[in-house]
């Protein structure tokens, strides 16, 4: 499943809302619909007979014309209530635009935030906890059934605190000092320094290996010369695999 979180955190970062007020939206967006736009309530899946995205075709293509009355939760913010499903059907046709699609949810929200919920946002904006954040999106703009319950409101910090911790977290790391770049660095090309490759560059891979241009570099785990792949190329590198393939033709120049 693609991974919109991202995107989302950056929508609402240039919209000016604070991090803790990012981070106390998303975390309600990922309870209500796991930051999925087509995701339909999973309640009303085996009720109507469809799944997410043959609801979301249906809804596009117009065989399905309940989607306005139907009571179903769905997309981001499992827009569920008649007038609001209405609101969001007519902005998707005025933008011509997929009922799923996520940037046109993500408008929509901003929209109707500012239009009818701009406490919330004055909230959003000036939110200085995860908590403050959560609990406004909850309360006041989610409103689920289960609302007061503090269960439901410690887990949805919960998950905001996470997206806090991801996005807000990683951006406060930008001043790093040189050694823990070069730390870091060095975890990161750990990764690629394995064997690991594409399907693809297989007849390469091999023929490359089998006229020994390259001769591996360590030990895997495995005991496998390891080749490493994916890693990055030096100059050092690209000479050597240059002077033995140039060499190995040259020989077989020379023999024929």
């Amino acid at each position: 499943m693609v991974d919109n979180a991202p995107k989302i955190w950056n929508y609402f970062k240039a919209k000016g809302l604070s991090d803790y007020g990012i981070a106390g939206l998303m975390g309600n967006l990922y309870a209500e619909s796991g930051l999925f736009p087509i995701n339909l309530q999973n309640s009303f899946e085996i009720r109507l007979k469809y799944t997410d995205a043959s609801y979301t075709a249906a809804v596009d293509n117009g065989s399905y014309t309940n989607f306005v009355y139907d009571k179903a939760g769905y997309g981001l913010a499992q827009w569920t209530y008649w007038s609001r499903k209405q609101a969001l059907l007519d902005y998707a046709r005025k933008m011509k635009k997929s009922i799923g699609d996520l940037d046109m949810q993500l408008d929509f929200l901003w929209q109707e935030l500012n239009i009818s919920y701009g406490a919330v946002v004055m909230v959003l904006k000036s939110a200085t906890s995860v908590r403050e954040a959560s609990n406004v999106v909850l309360l006041q703009f989610e409103k689920p059934k289960k609302k007061d319950d503090i269960d439901v409101q410690n887990k949805r910090a919960e998950y905001s605190q996470l997206y806090y911790e991801r996005f807000a977290q990683m951006q406060s790391d930008d001043n790093i000092d040189l050694a823990a770049f070069t730390s870091l660095f060095q975890e990161f090309r750990k990764e690629l320094q394995n064997n690991d490759a594409s399907l693809w560059s297989e007849d390469a891979r091999q023929w490359a290996t089998s006229k020994k241009i390259f001769v591996g570099s360590g030990i895997t785990s495995t005991g496998e010369l390891n080749y490493m792949w994916r890693d990055f190329v030096t100059r050092e590198q690209m000479v050597t695999v240059l002077y033995r393939l140039i060499n190995g033709l040259e020989v077989r120049n020379d023999k024929c």
